[in-house]
């Protein structure tokens, strides 16, 4: 991750005199991401994540981490805050809302096998379930008046076959009706690289920047454009199997889902494309930079946008009950 804020010897004491977790051992920056800055944390009681939040609002705060605290009390594998001597679940350092968060388990996994597409999948089920009794709600920061925001901005980057591929999701993305579809707390960017393993037992899921309330499908859109791709970012049928019919194992899909995940899979590529080109475009100034290319999901949006009726065929047949 990139490092925007500093963080001296003297402001980390005096932060962490408002927990009981000891004095710090050690302190190291997180060379991955691009949204805030983070932190190895060593201190008398053991090993944590330090984050500082750039961009965030109190009331996004109070969602992602009250969030991760709500899905952690019910079983979920998942990081979650440490909570201070007041019961607080972050405050300020060094002039930014941060929050030290507990570390988990294990690393991420380059590669995800069809074992590893299961676990995470039946975990994404649990989320889904645990989060419908979390009464706080997050609009999509990144939903569609973003997309149509960032587009506008991005213009001079934009071919004339970009603004084809991008016009034609969008118009279907409003005509589209997904008002009525199960929704609730979602995850929002569950790639591969927020997600830690032991093998193939599962650390926990990470980064909840853009947890938000939101259609579960879109999560799993989001899962299947990363986890379960080739080389050139076509769909593997096997591990979108795995993927539907784990989840499916902890909460049923409703037909309709079904019927629209071949358009979420559009809008997640969409949203990944404009975001990563957005963040390439206009980038932040700090002391490490971490950048992911955009043109990956610029070439899953032509692709899904190809191939909508085998994309049909493809998941379809998966539907329980």
């Amino acid at each position: 991750m990139s490092v925007f804020t500093t963080v001296d010897t003297v402001q980390l004491d005096e932060f962490l005199e408002r927990y009981l977790l000891g004095r710090c051992r050690g302190l190291r920056p997180i060379a991955a991401g691009v949204t805030n800055t983070n932190y190895y944390l060593e201190t008398d009681a053991g090993s944590f994540v330090l984050t500082l939040y750039e961009h965030h609002s109190d009331d996004e705060l109070d969602y992602i981490l009250g969030l991760q605290q709500h899905l952690a009390a019910r079983s979920v594998h998942c990081s979650f805050p440490v909570v201070d001597r007041r019961g607080e679940l972050y405050s300020n350092l060094n002039r930014r809302p941060a929050a030290i968060i507990h570390q988990l388990a294990g690393d991420v996994v380059d590669t995800p096998s069809r074992e590893h597409c299961q676990v995470i999948a039946t975990e994404l089920a649990r989320f889904h379930l645990a989060g419908q009794n979390f009464d706080a709600i997050r609009p999509n920061p990144r939903g569609l008046d973003w997309l149509v925001a960032a587009r506008d901005m991005l213009d001079s980057e934009l071919s004339a076959d970009d603004d084809r591929l991008i016009d034609a999701c969008l118009q279907d993305f409003r005509g589209a009706d997904l008002h009525d579809l199960p929704h609730g707390a979602i995850h929002a960017d569950l790639f591969h690289d927020n997600a830690l393993f032991d093998g193939e037992r599962l650390g926990g899921i990470i980064d909840f920047d853009y947890a938000c309330s939101d259609l579960f499908v879109f999560d799993i859109a989001v899962l299947l454009n990363d986890w379960c791709v080739d080389g050139i970012g076509e769909l593997d049928p096997e591990l979108v199997a795995a993927v539907i019919e784990a989840y499916q194992r902890e909460r049923s899909l409703e037909r309709r889902e079904l019927e629209a995940l071949p358009l979420l899979l559009r809008i997640a590529a969409l949203r990944f494309w404009l975001s990563r080109l957005y963040d390439k475009t206009f980038p932040l100034s700090g002391e490490l930079t971490y950048l992911k290319s955009p043109e990956d999901f610029r070439r899953q949006l032509e692709l899904r946008s190809e191939s909508a009726d085998a994309l049909s065929d493809l998941v379809l047949p998966h539907r329980i009950g």
